[in-house]
């Protein structure tokens, strides 16, 4: 039995419910969700909370201990990964500020929107691949392990596809014209808040 399905048997035979858990060991329901839906560890000290709430030992919390390291090392990977995937945003916002600034004029007034244009962009391009990790501003508690590459998937499409609408927005706005700017980003960012309440509705069941 692996450490979500040893916790969530725990809590229900405690008779409680996520958010109790939380509250009681002083975490934040979101944890308790991530590491009952198998996607993540806690660490040293949430496990000794655990143990002493269940009154179990800590090495019955986690008796698989092979299956667990191959978890521990995954979330390692995808830690590292966000970080990558953090500078390469940054690294980009500040290539296109850089290279507006010097060799484009027009496009010095629209470099806030270029910046986040890039940033969103990659982030949606990281979500897609499976990175639930780094959609922590979408509540995502109820999404099952199951249904994890197709919430990703749907998620990081809405969020690059606002992306590259602020980009391009960016661009036509500093060549052509606000409207025609305004006309494209507002276009692409309802279709990409489409896919992200698509994805909540169905993979997550609501938005709360």
């Amino acid at each position: 039995m692996e450490f979500s399905e040893k916790l969530k048997e725990l809590r229900k035979a405690k008779g409680i419910s996520q958010a109790q858990l939380a509250a009681d060991i002083h975490i934040s329901r979101s944890a308790v969700a991530k590491w009952e839906n198998g996607l993540g560890l806690p660490n040293d000290e949430s496990l000794k909370m655990l143990a002493d709430y269940f009154e179990v030992i800590v090495d019955d919390l986690i008796p698989n201990q092979n299956s667990e390291q191959i978890l521990v090392s995954k979330n390692k990977t995808i830690d590292q990964q966000k970080k990558v995937i953090l500078g390469f945003s940054i690294g980009c916002a500040i290539g296109l500020f850089i290279l507006a600034f010097i060799f484009v004029e027009p496009l010095r007034d629209v470099l806030e929107l270029l910046g986040l244009g890039a940033i969103l962009t990659a982030l949606g391009i990281f979500n897609m691949c499976g990175n639930i990790g780094s959609i922590h501003w979408y509540n995502r508690r109820k999404v099952t392990k199951e249904h994890q590459k197709a919430y990703c998937l749907a998620v990081g499409l809405g969020t690059l596809v606002i992306g590259i609408g602020l980009i391009i927005a960016g661009v036509l706005q500093a060549l052509i014209g606000i409207e025609e700017g305004a006309f494209v980003m507002m276009g692409c960012i309802l279709v990409g808040l489409g896919l992200i309440l698509y994805a909540q509705f169905k993979y997550n069941k609501g938005l709360f």
